[in-house]
């Protein structure tokens, strides 16, 4: 994992002076553009990281390019409403605040030279032109563009839907698909690399408007008692970190949502409730697994990773998070989601269990979203 040579870790929101203005690669009139009156809940297809200006180590498509590709390709194919959203970054918005202060200084400065040279003149003085090349810091941040379809209701609408969605086959066009490897035994005993390309609604996740405002958190009434006891007894639970926000990087999600009938502390045993349970303990097993995995994993020189997974089962799936912060805008955090968004994985297989390596493909992409940690 290489970080991005303009990256500066734990980016501060500065507030600057006057409104400022963040440049946008989808533009403000964009027909496809997710606006909050839209709709309530929506599916994440899939989201796009491409360099925003011109870099030849890495050459392609724009994010723009890729996600109106999957947009064109998800109306033709299932006649689908899709929308597109752009994320703007902590480094795009520094770096448009950075510009924007630098020119009113620059404005100020140009004003003052008005005056010496005025002055200068006066007094049959040559006045020498400075240099009045405006700098101001720059990041090497990258467009982040989302596909979204809907929108939906409740979410229980959005829940269902989602099953279908997973089920719909790959684009034809492997440039909107992530490649991955398997790496596995082969007849001869060698190990056999198998590159493939990932299908992106595979991985699709139900999320809240992305566009429609924030509203002020609400007064916590204490955790879903039924939850709880989801949790309990679970050696990654999400319950058992001491701090405020975590990354969630991964959810399993299942068509149902079930109610408490006992008092059975048991997950497995609640969610074996014919085959819409069959769906969720599967989720909460490839969860658990995944964690695990996470908390394994090693880099390429065999050095384990040291990550902080977790794992919170809810009554309609369940969700894999990494790391425990202070708040959504903690440093560690934008640290730790930079690292996330660019590790990579090949997954390699022996006689005894399937291990993630930290070498080869990306293994979460931009799907990473702060969360906050629910208090029992």
């Amino acid at each position: 994992m290489t970080p991005s040579p303009g990256f500066r870790a734990g980016v501060p929101a500065t507030t600057p002076p006057a409104p400022v203005e963040i440049p946008s690669a989808l533009g403000s009139n964009h027909p496809l553009a997710l606006r909050a009156e839209e709709g309530a809940y929506f599916i994440l297809l899939k989201s796009y990281s491409r360099p925003a200006r011109p870099d030849p180590r890495d050459p392609g498509m724009t994010a723009l390019q890729l996600a109106e590709g999957l947009a064109n390709y998800v109306q033709l194919t299932h006649r689908a409403r899709v929308y597109l959203y752009e994320h703007i970054s902590e480094e795009k918005r520094a770096e448009a605040v950075a510009m924007a202060t630098a020119r009113q200084r620059a404005s100020a400065f140009a004003a003052s030279l008005d005056g010496y040279r005025q002055k200068s003149q006066l007094q049959g003085m040559e006045f020498l032109e400075p240099d009045t090349r405006v700098r101001f810091q720059t990041f090497r941040y990258r467009d982040q563009i989302g596909v979204l379809t809907g929108p939906f209701a409740t979410e229980d609408e959005a829940v269902k839907a989602l099953a279908v969605v997973k089920k719909w086959p790959a684009p034809q066009d492997v440039r909107l698909m992530d490649g991955g490897a398997l790496a596995g035994t082969g007849p001869d005993g060698k190990q056999v690399i198998e590159k493939t390309f990932l299908n992106p609604f595979g991985q699709a996740m139900m999320v809240k408007n992305p566009a429609a405002p924030k509203s002020a958190p609400a007064q916590s009434t204490g955790l879903d008692p039924f939850v709880v006891r989801l949790n309990e007894g679970r050696p990654y639970s999400l319950l058992k970190a001491t701090r405020n926000w975590t990354l969630g990087v991964k959810s399993f999600s299942a068509p149902v949502t079930f109610q408490s009938k006992d008092e059975d502390s048991s997950m497995m045993r609640k969610l074996s409730f014919g085959k819409g349970g069959d769906v969720l303990r599967a989720g909460a097993e490839q969860a658990e697994a995944l964690a695990k995995a996470l908390r394994e994993m090693k880099g390429p020189g065999g050095q384990l990773w040291m990550l902080e997974a977790f794992v919170l089962h809810t009554r309609s799936g369940s969700i894999v998070t990494v790391g425990q912060f202070d708040g959504p805008n903690d440093p560690a955090l934008l640290e730790t989601r930079r690292v996330l968004s660019n590790l990579t994985f090949n997954l390699s297989k022996d006689q005894a269990q399937q291990q993630l390596v930290g070498t080869g493909q990306k293994l979460f992409g931009d799907n990473i979203l702060p969360i906050p940690i629910p208090k029992p």
